[in-house]
């Protein structure tokens, strides 16, 4: 490790993270999300958090074993064995309402350590979604062209989900297999007034290894 500290937060077991809802099911269940976004976007879009954090589902993809975390190498998210005393080159990347990390990356260098959520931060958010919530947070993901979203696609066989960019515009071959997974807020200017508004940046493609080869629409009625 080339970090003189290591990162050693309450995380999610295995257990408790293969309790959580899969996308699917976590995305049907977000019923509200207008109201939400309205509550959620002020807060996300004050200057110290915006470029940090985005709005994301919590959820699980795949079950994990004992000592397993979900771990993004690059692209790449898998189950990884991890000590328990984290490596200081694995840093949360995924937290639950209350702050708790269910997802994990791998950092090359020490300037691409972003902290947690302050907790100011997380205990505003939770006063706003509830400390059950199927909402959390989650670093901000890498910058997208214009017209472009990131699209989580599922190989089972690996128990990897891949990131990749793609058309936020199009179709796709299930478009019922689209699950919304994380929002960004945007500011921008209405008659003069900085107005925050939420929008989709990231959604995944549930149906396996075939998946990810079309343009995607993007799910309905995901941006204040």
């Amino acid at each position: 490790s080339f970090y003189p500290t290591t990162w050693t937060p309450k995380m999610l077991d295995h257990d408790a993270y293969n309790r959580l809802l899969t996308i699917k099911a976590a995305s049907q269940a977000f019923t509200n999300r207008q109201e939400l976004f309205q509550k959620i976007a002020p807060l996300l879009a004050r200057a110290e958090f915006q470029e940090k954090y985005c709005l994301c589902l919590v959820h699980n993809h795949f079950l994990l074993q004992p000592g397993e975390r979900m771990v993004a190498t690059g692209l790449v998210t898998q189950p990884e064995r991890v000590p328990d005393l984290t490596p200081s080159d694995i840093i949360p990347s995924s937290w639950t309402a209350t702050g708790i990390p269910f997802e994990w990356t791998r950092v090359n260098a020490p300037e691409e350590i972003i902290a947690p959520p302050p907790v100011e931060l997380i205990r505003e958010f939770s006063e706003i979604v509830g400390e059950g919530s199927i909402l959390g947070l989650c670093l901000a993901p890498g910058p997208l062209p214009e017209g472009q979203m990131w699209l989580e696609t599922l190989i089972p066989d690996l128990r990897q989900h891949i990131l990749e960019m793609k058309p936020a515009e199009g179709h796709c071959i299930d478009p019922t297999s689209i699950s919304a997974a994380c929002w960004r807020v945007n500011i921008s200017s209405d008659a003069g007034q900085l107005e925050p508004s939420i929008t989709l940046v990231a959604a995944c493609w549930c149906g396996g290894k075939d998946h990810g080869k079309g343009h995607c629409q993007p799910p309905t009625e995901e941006s204040t």
